[in-house]
């Protein structure tokens, strides 16, 4: 059989809050026979993003327990290095390939090479797909068979209630956003949907950056808008590599005590700095392990003929965290890990 090549990209109408027990499980029931020997690319959007790299990792691990070789590659960061990735799964015989957070638009000639060879490619982490929007391709356009997501706008408004609680309903927020992915311009939608209701909270004109200025010149425009808007005291950046930047520059520029900081991902680092009391206060996160169980859940379903679980994010678990319910050290936050034994029993 020919290798599948896996991608994910970097974020139903209920919140998927925490799994906090085997009853909470949202993911599918109805069985779908794991195929074996099959040959899996996943491609991450860049292996030094935690976030794009822990689902393909939980895809390698269940893998090796189906007897499956998956192959994982480096996306690099940008489409010349990601359309380069999905050619070589394509030549070397890939079944299914994955992206994980990588943007359809942007790697359309390997999306084309994927289809003349007959191999679906699947998605995690873009947002584009149900309990999400469903984001249509431009005519001539190609897209992912499904893409694996938490509700992102559910998130954004469990965070935006996050906010209110700790401000006591007085929060003066910047907002800042990246229009380059449909995650973040969902989880915005929800966030601000969130806030609308604090009548004594206020709310910035939004302040947009790319992926690009985040090394550059990100942590400059942050300092420089909290010194304009001086009764700012609470920061939402829309991803935690970003709010890593503008933790540093706050805190060269003295005005860390000034602002408290929330982000999304669950970043390792960014943990720390909430741990540590360093501006960032809470992370809204979900569980990229799951995406993972959950891409190979549908990925199988898709090889089958079967229907797809629906949503098409299968109930991806998320939580908002904070110094009160954060995960030991070095550890990503998951949720109750028997949804593990509950996947594996759907496969069998």
């Amino acid at each position: 059989m020919k290798g599948i090549i896996l991608g994910a990209t970097l974020m139903a109408c209920a919140s998927y809050a925490t799994l906090a027990a085997a009853d909470d499980f949202k993911g599918p029931t109805e069985p779908a026979k794991a195929p074996a020997q099959l040959n899996v690319t996943v491609i991450t959007c860049f292996s030094v993003l935690h976030g794009c790299v822990a689902p393909a990792d939980a895809i390698s691990e269940i893998g090796k327990k189906l007897g499956w070789n998956v192959t994982v590659l480096d996306g690099g960061g940008n489409a010349r290095q990601q359309n380069a990735a999905m050619l070589d799964a394509v030549s070397s015989g890939a079944d299914v390939i994955a992206n994980i957070a990588i943007d359809p638009n942007l790697v359309q000639l390997g999306l084309a090479a994927a289809e003349k060879a007959n191999i679906p490619v699947v998605s995690g982490s873009n947002g584009i797909d149900t309990p999400n929007p469903v984001a249509k391709p431009a005519e001539g356009a190609l897209t992912y068979a499904f893409d694996v997501a938490p509700d992102y706008a559910a998130l954004g408004r469990e965070t935006a209630e996050w906010i209110v609680r700790d401000s006591a309903g007085k929060a003066n927020i910047g907002v800042f956003s990246d229009k380059e992915f449909p995650s973040v311009m969902a989880l915005q939608a929800g966030l601000l949907d969130g806030l609308k209701d604090c009548k004594d909270c206020k709310i910035s004109d939004l302040q947009y950056f790319t992926g690009s200025q985040v090394g550059t010149t990100l942590g400059q425009q942050t300092v420089g808008f909290v010194r304009s808007n001086p009764d700012t005291n609470y920061l939402f950046s829309p991803f935690d590599p970003a709010a890593a930047a503008q933790v540093t520059a706050l805190q060269l520029a003295n005005l860390g005590s000034q602002v408290k900081l929330v982000s999304v991902l669950g970043n390792q680092q960014n943990l720390d700095f909430i741990r540590a009391g360093r501006i960032q206060v809470a992370d809204a996160a979900y569980d990229n392990r799951y995406m993972g169980f959950a891409i190979v859940d549908q990925t199988i379903r898709l090889l089958n003929k079967q229907p797809l679980a629906e949503p098409h994010g299968e109930g991806l678990p998320f939580t908002v965290l904070h110094k009160d319910n954060m995960p030991a050290p070095g550890k990503d936050w998951t949720a109750d890990p028997s949804y593990e034994d509950r996947f594996y029993a759907l496969w069998k």
